[in-house]
């Protein structure tokens, strides 16, 4: 049995799609029962969840999302919007009430203090060596404000895959070492992949 306390309700939307936190990702709505959701999210001012899911199978770690902007609601009611990832949670539990998902989660602690100063920093400048040997360096001092490992994805566009596994990574410090790898193979090739901001359409599950 789950202590009240150790965890919130919450809506889901499961995709074949990964969203990291402080990450804003586009979406076109479409199926009957999210436009119920994003409607319900509108009228009531609650966020909800993205769960990364493959044939039909949901992770178990996913992150709370708020509706960003909404650029058209057609009559149909279908929706083009953008939504901004907040943090991440853990599925202790979910269930299908009227069509749509929905889960008990516990929000994961991120710690983000605990990381070694230095050794961001460390990452820090090989990531703006990056920036520098690309085509992104007309204003480099917009990618110099990084405080968290999420916010050095928020310019590269990664698989969906490989957005779970950095996900689901437990704590900063290995989310650090996953971007310093990461980085030392982006130099080495000196190529800086770009987000195309297309929007990405929900799947059927």
């Amino acid at each position: 049995m789950l202590m009240q306390e150790n965890y919130q309700e919450i809506a889901l939307f499961p995709i074949n799609l990964s969203v990291l936190p402080y990450e804003k990702v586009n979406l076109h709505i479409f199926e009957d029962r999210y436009k119920k959701l994003i409607n319900h999210s509108l009228d009531e001012n609650k966020n909800f969840g993205i769960v990364y899911t493959k044939n039909k199978v949901m992770s178990k770690i996913g992150t709370v999302v708020k509706i960003n902007e909404i650029y058209k609601k057609y009559d149909d009611g279908r929706f083009d919007l953008s939504v901004k990832g907040l943090e991440r949670f853990k599925i202790l539990k979910s269930y299908k009430e009227h069509e749509l998902w929905k889960a008990k989660i516990r929000i994961l602690d991120e710690s983000y203090e605990d990381i070694d100063k230095n050794y961001f920093n460390l990452v820090l400048d090989k990531y703006l060596r990056l920036i520098l040997s690309s085509k992104l360096n007309n204003n480099i001092s917009q990618y110099m404000n990084k405080k968290t490992s999420f916010d050095f994805t928020k310019d590269v566009i990664l698989p969906n895959s490989l957005k779970q596994d950095f996900l689901e990574l437990e704590n900063e410090q290995k989310r650090m070492n996953y971007i310093d790898i990461f980085l030392d193979s982006l130099l080495d090739k000196k190529k800086f992949p770009g987000d195309n901001g297309n929007f990405t359409n929900e799947v059927y599950n």
